[in-house]
């Protein structure tokens, strides 16, 4: 339960320091920063599906200092190359 107490505290926070920015664009960037400092995550990624054409794009990505940003190669990916993350989703796991 203090578990997620704290992640709700946490994103309650995120959603704060990104309402501060103007733009839907900057307050997206400033909370997926905010998230991923502080569950000390090295990215974060934002992917928007388009069923129609059956492809994934990586439309945000925040990287801790010293990550490789991967958002220019995580364009138009087959929806069947990376089922297995909704997978993972769906039994409510992380890959490493």
């Amino acid at each position: 339960m203090k578990t997620v107490i704290k992640y709700e505290l946490t994103i309650s926070k995120a959603m704060r320091s990104a309402l501060s920015y103007g733009t839907p664009d900057e307050q997206i960037d400033e909370f997926i920063r905010y998230l991923g400092r502080h569950i000390g995550a090295d990215r974060i990624y934002i992917f928007e599906d388009c069923p129609k054409k059956n492809i994934t794009k990586n439309t945000y990505e925040w990287c801790a200092d010293g990550v490789k940003p991967e958002i220019d190669n995580l364009q138009n990916v087959p929806m069947e190359l990376i089922g297995w993350w909704y997978d993972l989703f769906e039994q409510k796991k992380t890959s490493s």
